[in-house]
């Protein structure tokens, strides 16, 4: 990084590029463990969600005005933003071997600063009408990291046969 600060419209890309992530890395698990039909669903509703999350930041970005868009971000959230991509390109799909490998990989993305980076940008730049959004967007973000744990199917809620679940190659 440079010592110009990055804009706001930056801090939205890469936001926006976190989410995507995600969505993308979900959407992996999905095809790698297509042979479970139930979990291959829950990654693909969790990759879902990530694309909703992404709209929603194109969607407040595209309400910014330009000369907002254009100012100084944060400097917090811009090393988080770029911490998190960081951590996310290294997730490499090779190593997933078993459903437990997916499972680490999801609690601890879900755990790292990228819910927080999420609610810092709609909290901060999302316009009145979005504004109204906020609490139901804060109770998604709580239940979607949540539902790693109580939705996961049932089966394969314990550590034991998640590492029995083979991912394909």
């Amino acid at each position: 990084m440079t010592n110009n600060p990055e804009s706001v419209g930056k801090l939205f890309e890469h936001a926006i590029e976190l989410e995507r992530a995600a969505q993308s890395l979900y959407s992996q698990f999905e095809n790698k463990f297509s042979n479970y039909p139930d979990v291959a669903l829950f990654w693909k509703k969790y990759a879902l969600e990530e694309d909703g999350h992404a709209a929603y930041l194109e969607r407040i970005g595209s309400e910014v005005e330009q000369s907002r868009l254009s100012s100084p971000a944060d400097k917090g959230m811009v090393q988080k933003v770029h911490r998190c991509l960081r951590d996310a390109a290294q997730i490499k799909m090779e190593k997933i071997k078993t459903l437990e490998d997916a499972y680490q990989v999801a609690t601890e993305l879900e755990n790292s600063e990228t819910n927080a980076i999420f609610e810092f940008m709609i909290v901060n730049f999302s316009t009145d009408e979005l504004a109204k959004s906020h609490q139901f967007l804060r109770t998604q973000l709580s239940t979607h990291i949540a539902r790693l744990e109580n939705d996961f199917p049932g089966q394969y809620k314990s550590k034991l046969a998640r590492q029995q679940a083979f991912a394909l190659k």
